[in-house]
């Protein structure tokens, strides 16, 4: 009996690679069923969960300034001004995004430092002059856990 000849070549490859990764499809599904997760892979997934209730707790508890000084907390609520005016998209304003100071120091002493801003509690401008520079860093936080900006805001030297 003569052989047949194949006219399609190409419909014959993709049909021999369908059925060759549907088999191998059954065999891998054999497997997984008896065998869900390695003792690695349930490993991870307890670090990766562990991790996240780290991260919720040190964002929560760790990440603002406390205990500061009346001139700190004064160059405080002027980086937190600044940064409410600077940062006023639809992230923020959802209260997706929080912004928070992590770090407060003293950028130089022998400069003094002006604060302009507006005191939310009356509305009116209070300007600052103090007998030191400070420097303050900010951390955007989406969700209020998740840390995705940093950068610094400094006073301005009185002139």
């Amino acid at each position: 009996m003569p052989e047949k000849r194949t006219r399609n070549k190409f419909r014959d490859i993709i049909g021999d690679y369908y059925k060759t990764n549907r088999k191998i499809s059954e065999q891998s599904g054999e497997k997984q069923k008896g065998n869900p997760m390695s003792p690695r892979e349930k490993a991870m997934i307890i670090m990766v969960v562990f991790l996240l209730i780290v991260l919720v707790f040190k964002s929560a508890v760790f990440d603002e300034v406390k205990n500061l000084t009346a001139e700190e907390q004064q160059f405080k609520d002027f980086v937190e001004y600044s940064v409410a005016e600077q940062y006023h998209g639809f992230l923020e304003n959802s209260g997706l995004m929080v912004y928070r100071v992590y770090d407060l120091y003293m950028a130089d002493k022998d400069q003094k430092g002006v604060l302009r801003y507006e005191d939310y509690k009356t509305g009116e401008m209070v300007e600052v002059i103090q007998d030191g520079r400070y420097n303050a860093r900010v951390r955007g936080y989406f969700l209020r856990i998740i840390p995705v900006k940093h950068f610094s805001v400094t006073t301005k030297i009185e002139e």
